[in-house]
């Protein structure tokens, strides 16, 4: 491991021992720990989904910070399950889209806690709300790093979550419906522009969510990746 990453990891791995959840089910960072350097984006998941792989051993969070390495989990994890598998596309395919490189994007999830769906995390949203506001700290100190101009939420969670206790001086407020697909509400975008403190400095950041790309094929997102491609590109100019 380079020395500058180690380094970094290290500083993780302490701050992730302050909030007592490093033996928790979970992962923290899904792209390649080099990713963790200064730049435009940082993407953002609600928490860990399903996992069935073992190749970090024991399914804790500090197995998977300390053992992950170079491993991108969106190019190279083996989502279990067809839905798995066509969330993992659906990924990779708005990256592409949105013509951002998603092997040098620094990629993590706003709570590190894994359950199989957000809906049945353990004590509910009253536990998951708990465990990401003490997660936050390795959230700043990301931020710190990558000091990026845009956020982009799979799913509006963590975008909202964001909005409602860390973002300050918030304007630009956008949001598009699209057509209501199946069974389902209408997806919606979403777009806030705001200024986050990160050890007492400002960062001026734009935080844009897609409906969470698990519930259908790629298809029916194109609408929304091209509003939130429009509002990336106002942000970075």
């Amino acid at each position: 491991m380079d020395k500058e990453v180690k380094v970094k990891i290290e500083k993780v791995e302490e701050l992730l021992s302050t909030t007592k959840l490093e033996n928790k089910p979970g992962a923290i960072i899904y792209s390649a720990d080099s990713t963790l350097v200064k730049g435009d984006f940082y993407f953002l998941g609600q928490n860990p989904g399903g996992n069935d792989e073992d190749k970090y051993g024991e399914d804790t969070i500090l197995n998977q910070l300390v053992n992950s390495g170079e491993h991108n989990e969106y190019t190279e994890g083996n989502w279990s399950g067809p839905y798995g598998r066509m969330h993992q596309n659906n990924i990779k395919e708005m990256f592409e889209d949105l013509d951002i490189d998603i092997n040098k994007t620094f990629s993590t999830n706003l709570n590190f806690v894994r359950s199989g769906h957000t809906e049945k995390y353990p004590g509910g949203d009253e536990m998951f709300n708990r465990h990401a506001s003490l997660l936050w700290p390795i959230h700043e100190y990301f931020l710190s790093i990558v000091k990026p101009k845009v956020i982009i939420s799979n799913g509006d969670k963590a975008r909202k979550i964001i909005s409602k206790n860390y973002l300050q001086d918030k304007n630009n407020y956008d949001e598009v419906e699209l057509d209501k697909l199946y069974w389902s509400r209408k997806q919606k975008c979403k777009s806030q522009d705001g200024v986050l403190t990160i050890y007492d400095k400002k960062l001026k950041v734009r935080v844009i969510s897609i409906f969470h790309l698990s519930k259908w094929e790629y298809k029916d997102y194109k609408k929304g990746v091209g509003w939130l491609g429009s509002k990336i590109n106002q942000a970075i100019g």
